[in-house]
């Protein structure tokens, strides 16, 4: 049965997400980046399809506030409309978002419970026949190992599996130039990868720029749901 699959990664300044209409797959990028900016214009030629979001400010903490929560209602309808156009509307959808990462600032942790809150409303709202499943950072990073790597029996007397990457790290332990290093490795077939892999000495960075490391989370987030549906022979197309 044809199903409509969806993966999200989102972010204050550089939403990723990467979905399927049962047929074709297709990756969206909504940041606040220029388009004279390397990597949109690496991420354009690779058939990401960019949309420029921005936000406005206020000196004032209460307009300031309410500012925020304006852009946001106004960037998740941006977002699910731009999602909704890509789905095919008589089929069901999956859709996997990842949870959020409590090791923000708490000022960086509301905005985006905000922001994430409107965006999950929406989809639920506006999709007939979604169903959402929400994966901590934790798990995500496990699944994208599991996807990649081989698992290691550890244990003498009860034995069990462990999944690492080849330099020994656990995949609930990846960073994101781990999960980086993990999609050069899958060596998926579609245009993304033919063009990371031109970059991937940005293995050895500390942080991977943006918006990739949002779009490689929105592809892993993709693939758990093609594999929750049965569709794992599209997870590495694009």
């Amino acid at each position: 049965m044809n199903i409509n699959t969806i993966g999200i990664d989102i972010s204050l300044n550089s939403t990723a997400t990467t979905l399927s209409d049962g047929e074709k797959t297709y990756i969206l990028s909504f940041n606040n980046k220029k388009d004279n900016n390397k990597w949109i214009t690496e991420l354009g030629s690779a058939g990401v399809d960019i949309t420029q979001i921005y936000r406005k400010t206020s000196d004032d903490y209460s307009k300031n506030e309410i500012v925020k929560l304006t852009d946001f209602i106004r960037i998740s309808d941006q977002i699910v409309s731009k999602i909704i156009s890509y789905l095919n509307p008589s089929l069901d959808t999956f859709c996997v978002i990842e949870g959020y990462s409590f090791s923000r600032n708490t000022s960086s942790i509301l905005d985006i419970v905000s922001l994430s809150t409107l965006i999950k409303t929406s989809l639920l709202s506006k999709i007939n026949n979604i169903t959402i499943e929400i994966l901590s950072p934790l798990t995500l990073k496990l699944e994208a190992c599991k996807m990649v790597y081989p698992p290691t029996v550890i244990g003498s007397r009860k034995k069990k599996l462990k999944w690492v990457n080849p330099q020994g790290i656990s995949g609930g332990s990846f960073k994101k130039q781990h999960m980086f290093q993990a999609f050069l490795d899958l060596k998926p077939d579609n245009n993304l990868y033919k063009t990371l892999y031109h970059y991937n000495d940005l293995v050895n960075r500390e942080k991977i720029p943006n918006p990739i490391e949002d779009i490689i989370d929105s592809f892993f987030a993709h693939s758990v749901a093609l594999h929750r549906t049965d569709k794992s022979e599209m997870a590495q197309k694009l």
